[in-house]
């Protein structure tokens, strides 16, 4: 074995199996970054690393073929499981987001994120990247009270730290009562900053909220009340989209003492990749409203959800 063989075994243990990026490894042996990629490749060409792809998960393409077409959207990833709106769901469709999410992305790029239990299990199945100087920027106001490891402040600053680069958060509460109340927020200038820089968001990645379901993030934070929830039932809201309340069309509906400090509906249009994430089957409304409404373009989704839109849509799927 010459001493290149054993360079190239170097690079490849230190990538491999210590984990360590090609970065890193180029400081460490004083080599190009290029350097170290060709070795990776060469140590792959010449049989000294083996991949073997155990998948963790199951996607079904056709699935995801038929609700891509139906819809005339970019993406979607259709999860296979077999337990109905249970957390193993949600942390499956949150590592097949994850994984989206980093074929997407390139260093120094801006992506906006929203709150709750589906993004949490997405940034939780984020591992470590070449990626560098990625700014993540919250879309939304805080949750600020209930659970605040799904807050939007708190996945911001893991998704930064997991992408080695900075983020942004929005210093005041989701919802407000009070129009007046809002359009002093919006004057302040952090939030002025943070949303102006949210508008530049090549990609954003969001959950969908349900109000035919009690247990959604604005529901347990108090924001959404059970007598307020039925009000908004009534008056054709389906769900909320960075807690903006839509109809069935997806057609935004203006509702008295219910004014949000984030980025309208409306800045989601234009954006490069918009991800759509929902692992709960109760969730067809809102998502089939999102689609509807184009807020999305792109969907990670479990099989049963899947099957509930495309059913609601006049499809037969069993």
């Amino acid at each position: 074995m010459n001493i290149k063989d054993h360079q190239v075994l170097r690079v490849a243990e230190l990538y491999y199996k210590q984990e360590i990026s090609q970065q890193e490894i180029s400081k460490l042996l004083g080599v190009s970054r290029p350097t170290v990629s060709r070795m990776i490749q060469e140590a792959k060409r010449r049989g000294f690393v083996s991949i073997n792809i155990n998948t963790p998960v199951e996607l079904d393409y056709k699935l995801s073929d038929q609700l891509k077409n139906t819809f005339d959207i970019k993406d979607v990833l259709v999860v296979k499981t077999d337990d109905e709106n249970s957390d193993v769901t949600l942390k499956r469709v949150g590592y097949v987001a994850s994984r989206f999410l980093l074929s997407l992305l390139e260093p120094n790029d801006r992506i906006g994120i929203s709150w709750g239990r589906t993004i949490k299990h997405v940034v939780d199945s984020i591992t470590e990247t070449d990626l560098s100087n990625v700014d993540v920027i919250q879309l939304v106001g805080s949750l600020g009270s209930g659970d605040p490891a799904i807050d939007g402040p708190e996945l911001a600053y893991k998704m930064a730290e997991r992408f080695k680069g900075t983020y942004k958060y929005i210093n005041s509460p989701a919802v407000v009562s009070d129009e007046q109340v809002k359009n002093a927020l919006l004057h302040q200038q952090q939030i002025q900053e943070v949303l102006q820089v949210a508008e530049s968001c090549k990609i954003v990645i969001m959950g969908l909220g349900s109000l035919s379901e009690k247990n959604s993030s604005l529901h347990r934070t108090g924001y959404l009340e059970e007598t307020k929830r039925k009000e908004y039932l009534e008056k054709g809201v389906v769900g909320h989209i960075l807690a903006q309340m839509v109809d069935e069309k997806g057609e935004k509906v203006n509702l008295p003492n219910n004014y949000v400090v984030g980025v309208p509906l409306e800045s989601l249009l234009n954006k490069k990749w918009s991800i759509g994430v929902v692992g709960h089957s109760f969730k067809n409304d809102i998502t089939l409203a999102a689609i509807r409404g184009k807020y999305i373009n792109s969907l990670v989704i479990d099989e049963f959800t899947a099957k509930k839109v495309l059913n609601d849509e006049g499809w037969q799927v069993k």
